[in-house]
């Protein structure tokens, strides 16, 4: 399964449907694991999948899901230097278009009559459009710029009471994460290549909270592991909060203490994919944020801060 950079749209569009039926039933091309397949694949279909509609993303469900997961496992640093970015998908169903009225039908009409009164009134309106949208443009107020900010993000504390490998899909897991709220929130998380299963029990993480709900394979994930990748991408391993930790308390970026985060991230705002880049663990293992200043922001809890096991100078995500 390859082809040549040479290809055109309608050859692409022949090895997306491929790739499409190809992962029934599969996480990744040619085994149970990212490979050089996947990578080579991704760049091949990158331009295609920017132009293609939300509905057939929605149909071509098991190559969407796939391309997201290939881009989310493809290091932020190594994506901008090929002078990509991540494409947002959304595999929920598109809403219908709206169906036209029938005082809509009957206001168009369905007679040459029609056109003839319809363009005598738009050739006795048309000098006064210009200042009807004028007057409109006046009256509409300007649109507040948001500032983004890393506070913006919902993170928190959580604790992984269950952990098991996904149904369908062999590189995630599922988790139950209590995350100080009524009932646990189910996570999905490709992790299995990084971390054993027995690893996953009874640990403190810090979960994005605010992310849009989305559908893995069959199963909804409601939070997101925050996990810091080696620069080789060879490791990946849990951001951890402080000991002391409990469930439920807010994780924060030093210097945006007692700032209220949204309460879902709009995914066409991009809040996350603009914060992303700049997330880091330094050479103490610390987590945090780089601003446009290269200043380090740590991410701390209650005042202490947030740390990996082994991986220093890896990106969080």
């Amino acid at each position: 399964m390859s082809m040549s950079g040479r290809h055109g749209p309608s050859e692409r569009q022949v090895f997306s449907q491929t790739i499409n039926e190809h992962l029934a039933g599969k996480t990744f091309l040619v085994s149970n694991y990212f490979s050089l397949a996947d990578l080579v694949a991704f760049s091949n279909v990158y331009a295609f999948m920017e132009l293609l509609s939300s509905q057939k993303r929605f149909n071509w469900s098991n190559f969407s899901r796939w391309f997201d997961l290939i881009q989310h496992t493809i290091p932020s640093e190594a994506l901008s230097k090929a002078g990509l970015k991540v494409i947002e998908i959304d595999l929920d169903a598109p809403a219908p278009p709206k169906k036209q009225s029938a005082a809509d039908t009957k206001k168009g009409g369905d007679g040459a009559g029609s056109d003839k009164t319809k363009s005598a009134k738009d050739n006795g309106q048309a000098k006064k459009e210009p200042a009807k949208k004028e007057q409109k443009q006046k009256q509409q107020p300007a649109k507040e710029e948001l500032n983004v900010v890393p506070s913006l993000i919902d993170l928190r504390v959580g604790h992984i009471i269950k952990a098991e490998k996904h149904p369908d899909a062999d590189a995630l897991y599922v988790e139950d994460i209590e995350v100080g709220e009524p009932e646990p929130r189910r996570v999905v998380s490709g992790l299995v290549r990084f971390i054993p299963i027995e690893k996953m029990f009874n640990r403190d993480v810090v979960l994005v909270c605010n992310l849009k709900p989305a559908a893995m394979r069959g199963v909804k994930s409601y939070a997101m592991v925050l996990c810091a990748t080696s620069s080789d991408g060879n490791t990946v391993e849990f951001v951890e909060p402080p000991k002391g930790s409990k469930p439920g308390d807010r994780v924060y970026f030093e210097g945006f203490e007692g700032q209220e985060p949204m309460d879902v991230l709009k995914p066409k705002l991009k809040i996350f994919e603009t914060i992303q880049p700049g997330l880091f663990t330094n050479e103490s293992r610390e987590a945090g944020w780089f601003n446009a200043d290269k200043k380090f922001h740590k991410l701390l809890v209650a005042g202490n801060v947030c740390t990996t096991a082994t991986v220093a100078g890896g990106s969080l995500k």
